[in-house]
Parts: C-alpha cells; structure tokens; sequence
C-alpha cells in the first residue's frame, strides 16, 4: 500500500503539463510529502468535470457521507483501493463505475525492508514533471470530493524499492486519461488500464531517514537531506 504522495510542482506547470486550469487555482500549494494520515486534499480531475482540476479528500467515503473523516478513516482505511474491493464492495461499485477521477502527482514514496531495516524511496519521472494516478471518488453530504488512489501488483521496477507490500498505485499515461474518464469506458477498458498500465519512465531515489519526520518541509531542508543520503 502506499500512503505518501508527493506533488511538488507548481499551479503553471501542472496546468501546462495537462492542458487543463484549476477550478479554485489560489487554493493550489505544493506539497513534498502529502501524507494520507493526515486530512489532507489532493488535485484530482473527475469524471463528471474533466476539463478542470479540483481538490478531494484523501480516502474514500460513502456517497452523501455525513460525519467527519477521522470518524470513517479510524474504521476502514480506504486511501488505497483495489480492483476486487471496487467490484465487490456494495458501497463503492458506483463510484468505480460512475465516479473515476486522475490523480496528479510527481511521485509516491516507497519502503523496502532489507537485512532488519526499512528504506525510503521517492518514485518520480527522471522530468519531475507531474502524472496521474487512478481514482475513484464520491461525494460528501456538504459537497466536498473524497477519494481513493488505485493500487495494483508492483512491476519489477516499483517492487525493487518496495517490498513492505506487493502493491503500488496505478500510473495513467496522458494517453490513457481520456478513456479512464470516459463514461461510456467499458468494462475491459478499465482493468486492461488498472491490471496492464501502461510503463511510463521512473525514477528512485534513496531518503534519508529523518526526511519524514515532519509532514511538510522547506525544500532547501529536503534537498539537503537527499544530498545527505548520497553520501
């Protein structure tokens, strides 16, 4: 599972990048370490709007939930979702079915356990320009979009940096956006995105181990902190 994204990229290069503008463009703030613990938003473009990037809630909810997210999230930990669960689960076969949506980010943050220790890696494109994930989403009772990102079996690659589970999110080529919107996608044409994505170009790179003690740091610390790590 993977429960740390990053987006690093700014409101212009983001909006280039996808040929799309921010609905709320002065709520937008990079985020180096965007973790899901915490209540925290992610920019997303959904079905129902797919020419505008908007914000959801990290970690999927009932449609018209009406309580709080700490009060879901402390019984169900739904950041990560799989296929089966989308399938199977009665709650959320409307929202992979009615309510898909691209998740932008420019990396996620892995663990590999090796020899009785546990080690970081963000997973980027060698561009740091940013990429979508799959997601589902609904709506909450006020209004507000909640989401879960999509996770699948590693592919050799992720699987050499992450190892404390078999799962990481699903990567969308700009290629693939469209379908994955697309209302009238059938059924194959979302598994064959979700079970055989296609390979974009990736990167990984080794954290120091004090680089997550503070949910948000400044980049000149971050930076620093690579830089510690290469040595």
């Amino acid at each position: 599972m993977i429960y740390k994204l990053s987006n690093e990229a700014g409101k212009e290069a983001i909006e280039k990048e996808f040929g799309i503008p921010f609905r709320y463009p002065n709520l937008y703030r990079p985020n180096p370490i965007i973790n899901g613990f915490h209540e925290i938003n992610l920019s997303v473009v959904p079905m129902e709007k797919p020419n505008e990037i908007t914000f959801a809630i990290w970690g999927l909810m009932p449609q018209d939930f009406k309580e709080d997210w700490h009060n879901f999230q402390d019984n169900a930990n739904t950041l990560n979702v799989q296929l089966e669960e989308l399938e199977n689960v009665a709650w959320m076969q409307e929202s992979f079915k009615k309510r898909r949506c691209l998740i932008i980010v420019t990396g996620f943050y892995t663990h590999l356990l090796e020899n009785g220790n546990t080690y970081s890696y963000h997973i980027y494109r060698p561009s740091e320009k940013p990429f979508y994930l799959a997601g589902t989403y609904n709506m909450l009772h006020d209004g507000f979009l909640c989401t879960a990102v999509m996770v699948t079996k590693t592919d050799p690659f992720v699987s050499s940096y992450h190892n404390i589970s078999n799962l990481a999110p699903v990567i969308v080529s700009k290629e693939q956006a469209a379908t994955w919107l697309n209302q009238n996608a059938t059924t194959d044409e979302l598994k064959q995105i979700v079970r055989d994505p296609h390979k974009i170009a990736l990167e990984a790179e080794r954290l120091d181990n004090r680089f997550f003690l503070k949910n948000l740091a400044p980049s000149q610390q971050i930076e620093s902190l690579l830089m510690e790590s290469q040595q």
